[in-house]
């Protein structure tokens, strides 16, 4: 259990994921790299806790887990973030909370950036989840886009604009009739800076050039309706879950709501949680919205410093985690004699055991960051 040097703060090491569609150009231009390409890895999962189902693909090992960028103790591999917490549960997750939920963040953060619209698909609720997959959590998602590649008219599938009966709905994906399938969805426009909600049940799809913050429950649950895009065929293994359609027909929520219906329902308005002339803070989806965690955007002006307070979430076993991503500039980690300077796309796990946390702007122009939080 001494293994691993008990950390303030752990940074996190790069960690794509391979997905049955193209892209991640966009992460590679966030972390400045040159040469950035699409690829069959558009996703980095960051601070992930939990494995990458991809059924009917060769098995990577441990695919999906986040690497830790420190060493083990007379070893040069890069551990495992999950057997890092494991080695101090209650100073990483807080006594309370680890009592309560066991080794489990309560959400998994992505950075997702599609070279091409995904296939159309629907996730679980978590109240479906729990009776019927044996799984804790459904799969609720909310995005934060962060930017659409130039030239392109972002926009995502979200709902039944044409509502199809049942019966022509599974007609539909067995026929894989997918003019049919289109003729049920108009495109909802949306732009960077943006936060939208997706509840399971309802039927959607990510539009192509697209990057974004992808903030869900931590499962891998999926219903694909299209078996094909562009050439990349989703295996029968990966389309269903393992059960048949009437099951999974089961899960669509058959409502219809028209584009600005839709934009109404589901596009989020931030709430400013505090703001001065160094730093603005704001609450981008809270629990009234997620069960499970929630989440904050944290602007800080150059030469200035925001503290990220801890009280409100401490008791006599230690406060909560978190995970830091940094979106834009580069900011310095301080917590105790810990530093660590993070620029574009890096990420970091902040103990619950870090009573507070200085986050010092080191650049010349506004840096912004995403903070995500177990819900408490």
């Amino acid at each position: 259990m001494g293994f691993f040097e008990k950390r303030n703060l752990i940074p996190l090491v790069p960690n794509r994921v391979r997905r049955n569609y193209r892209g991640g150009a966009g992460i590679d231009r966030l972390r400045g790299r040159d040469g950035a390409a699409d690829s069959d890895r558009p996703e980095d999962w960051v601070a992930s806790l939990v494995a990458a189902k991809n059924p009917g693909l060769p098995l990577v090992d441990h695919e999906g887990f986040s690497r830790c960028a420190l060493n083990a103790h007379g070893s040069a591999v890069r551990p495992f973030l999950i057997d890092v917490i494991r080695s101090e549960p209650e100073f990483y997750l807080g006594g309370e909370y680890y009592r309560k939920h066991g080794v489990d963040l309560g959400f998994l953060l992505k950075i997702l950036d599609s070279g091409m619209r995904l296939h159309t698909q629907v996730h679980p609720t978590a109240a479906f989840a729990q009776k019927y997959l044996a799984s804790p959590y459904g799969k609720l998602e909310c995005y934060y886009i962060l930017e659409a590649r130039l030239g392109t008219g972002p926009y995502i599938r979200l709902g039944f604009q044409h509502l199809p009966s049942r019966e022509e709905w599974k007609r539909i994906i067995l026929e894989q009739d997918i003019n049919a399938m289109d003729r049920c969805f108009e495109k909802v426009p949306i732009r960077p800076g943006e936060v939208w909600y997706i509840p399971g049940g309802v039927p959607h799809a990510i539009g192509e050039n697209i990057m974004m913050l992808e903030i869900m429950e931590p499962s891998d649950l999926v219903v694909r309706c299209e078996f094909e895009r562009e050439g990349i065929i989703v295996p029968p293994e990966a389309r269903f879950m393992g059960k048949d359609i009437d099951f999974c027909l089961d899960i669509f929520h058959y409502k219809e709501k028209s584009v600005e219906e839709i934009t109404a329902a589901y596009r989020i308005n931030p709430t400013l949680m505090g703001e001065s002339f160094a730093f603005k803070h704001e609450q981008l989806v809270g629990p009234e919205l997620s069960p499970g965690f929630r989440v904050e955007r944290i602007t800080v002006e150059p030469s200035s410093k925001f503290h990220l307070e801890r009280s409100e979430n401490t008791n006599a076993d230690g406060g909560l985690p978190a995970v830091a991503l940094v979106t834009r500039g580069s900011v310095q980690f301080t917590a105790g004699k810990e530093k660590e300077i993070l620029k574009g796309g890096d990420s970091i796990f902040i103990a619950a055991g870090a009573d507070w946390t200085g986050i010092e702007n080191e650049g010349t122009a506004a840096a912004e960051l995403c903070l995500v939080l177990p819900a408490e």
